[in-house]
C-alpha cells in the first residue's frame, strides 16, 4: 500500500511585482501579479507562499487558508538589493516556511536552493540585443539565466519564439521547457461609449485621434525608428495626428526624446508618462492606430491588449509578435523605416482595412487568458512535484 503524497508547498519569488508608478510596473511585474492573483483564486490543493518586495499587496493578494504573502523588509525595488535578497535571504525563508517547490517567475533562482524548482524565462533580450543594456546588467543576466536554466527541473517560456531561443541559446533539451502564453485582462475590450474617449483626447489636446505606442520608453523598443517613420508620414502629409509615446521611462530614454527633436517632429510627439493599468483600455480605445515596432519581445502584452480593445495594430514581424498578433494586425520589418511608414499610412487611409482589423482583434485576443496561464503553470508544479 503506497502512501499518498502531501500537496506541494510552493514558494514564488515575487520580488518583481511592483506597485510603483514607473516602468518597474511593466511586463514582468504584471506577469507575476497575474500569476499570483489567479493561483489564489483557483484555490488549489497546494499551498502558495508569495515572497513580495517591500510593497503593500493589493486586496486580491490578501492571505487565505492556502495563500500566504510575505514581505521583504529590504528595499528590493533596487536591482542590487533585490539580487542580494534573493541570494542571501530567500533561501533561509524557504527553509523556514517548509517550501517543497520554488518558482522563479523572472529568469532567476537562488544559488543556495537545492530543492525542486521551476523558472520562467520571459525573454533573452540581453543576449539578442546586448547593446540595449549596460555591461554589468547584461553580464549578470546572462550568467543568471544560464544558471537557472541548467538548475531548474522545468522551464516555462512565455511564447514559442522564446522557447526556441532558450533551446538554441542555452542548449536546453526541448522536453524540459514548456510554452505557456500570457493573458489579457477582461477590462481590455472595445468601449462603445464615446464620451470618455473624447474626454481623454480633450484632456491631452489630441484632437480627433492619435497614433499610440504604449510600453517602456527605451531604445530597445525600436522607438527611434518609429519616430523616423512618423516623421516620414508627416513629410508625405499622410497624417496630422499626434504620435503618443505612453509609458514609464527606462534606460536610455533621453535618446528617444532627442530623436524627436532631430527629426523635426518634437511638437507632434507627446510623452504622456506612465499609464496605470486601469487607464490603459481608455488609451487603446481612443487611439486610431497602435504601433509596436519592437525588434524583440518575449511575448508582447501591449499589442495583445490593443487587439482586445479592437484598435488596429501595426507590429514588428520579429520574435513572438507574429504569435500574438496573428492575422489580426499588420506585421512589418522593424528595421525598415519606410515599410513601417507605409504600413501605418495604409491602415490610417483604408477604412475597410480598419474595420476588418477592429473586428479581428478581439477574436485573436480571446484565447489568451491569465486563468489559463495559471492553470497550465499549476500543471507544471504538479508534474515536477510528482517526480521529486
Amino acid at each position: 500500500m503506497s502512501l499518498r503524497r502531501a500537496p506541494a508547498r510552493v514558494g514564488i519569488n515575487a520580488q518583481k511585482l511592483s506597485t510603483r508608478q514607473s516602468y518597474h510596473a511593466a511586463g514582468s511585474s504584471r506577469y507575476v501579479y497575474s500569476l499570483l492573483r489567479e493561483l489564489r483564486a483557483i484555490e488549489p490543493t497546494e499551498s502558495i507562499v508569495a515572497y513580495l518586495g517591500d510593497v503593500d499587496p493589493p486586496s486580491d493578494l490578501a492571505p487565505t487558508e492556502r495563500f500566504t504573502p510575505r514581505r521583504a523588509t529590504w528595499p528590493t525595488f533596487r536591482p542590487s538589493v533585490r539580487i542580494a535578497w534573493e541570494q542571501l535571504v530567500l533561501p533561509r525563508w524557504l527553509h523556514h516556511d517548509r517550501v517543497t517547490l520554488l518558482h522563479g517567475p523572472v529568469n532567476a533562482l537562488p544559488v543556495a536552493w537545492r530543492g525542486p524548482s521551476v523558472v520562467t524565462i520571459l525573454d533573452l533580450t540581453f543576449m539578442l540585443l546586448p547593446e540595449a543594456f549596460n555591461r554589468a546588467n547584461r553580464l549578470y543576466l546572462r550568467w543568471m539565466v544560464a544558471f537557472a536554466a541548467a538548475r531548474a527541473d522545468r522551464i516555462i517560456a512565455i511564447s514559442e519564439a522564446t522557447r526556441r531561443d532558450v533551446i538554441a541559446r542555452l542548449r536546453v533539451p526541448p522536453e524540459r521547457i514548456q510554452r505557456i502564453y500570457c493573458g489579457v485582462e477582461r477590462e481590455f475590450r472595445p468601449i462603445e461609449d464615446g464620451h470618455d474617449l473624447r474626454g481623454l483626447r480633450e484632456k491631452w489636446g489630441l484632437g480627433e485621434g492619435f497614433i499610440l505606442y504604449l510600453g517602456t520608453i527605451e531604445p530597445r523598443k525600436n522607438l527611434i525608428r518609429l519616430i523616423d517613420a512618423y516623421a516620414e508620414l508627416r513629410r508625405r502629409k499622410a497624417t496630422d495626428r499626434t504620435l503618443v509615446l505612453a509609458g514609464g521611462r527606462g534606460w536610455g530614454d533621453e535618446m528617444i526624446v532627442r530623436r524627436a527633436h532631430e527629426a523635426g517632429v518634437d511638437e507632434h510627439v507627446r510623452f504622456v508618462g506612465f499609464v496605470p493599468e486601469h487607464e490603459m483600455p481608455l488609451w487603446y480605445n481612443a487611439a486610431d492606430l497602435f504601433v509596436y515596432p519592437s525588434e524583440y519581445e518575449g511575448f508582447g502584452l501591449p499589442p495583445l491588449e490593443a487587439l482586445a480593445c479592437g484598435t488596429p495594430v501595426v507590429a514588428s514581424n520579429r520574435s513572438s509578435l507574429p504569435e500574438v498578433v496573428g492575422e489580426a494586425g499588420v506585421l512589418v520589418d522593424p528595421t525598415d523605416t519606410a515599410a513601417m511608414a507605409d504600413a501605418m499610412q495604409r491602415v490610417l487611409e483604408d477604412e475597410r482595412l480598419q474595420s476588418r482589423l477592429s473586428k479581428a482583434g478581439p477574436e485573436q485576443a480571446r484565447p489568451f487568458t491569465w486563468r489559463r496561464m495559471a492553470e497550465e503553470t499549476l500543471g507544471v508544479y504538479r508534474a515536477v512535484s510528482e517526480r521529486a
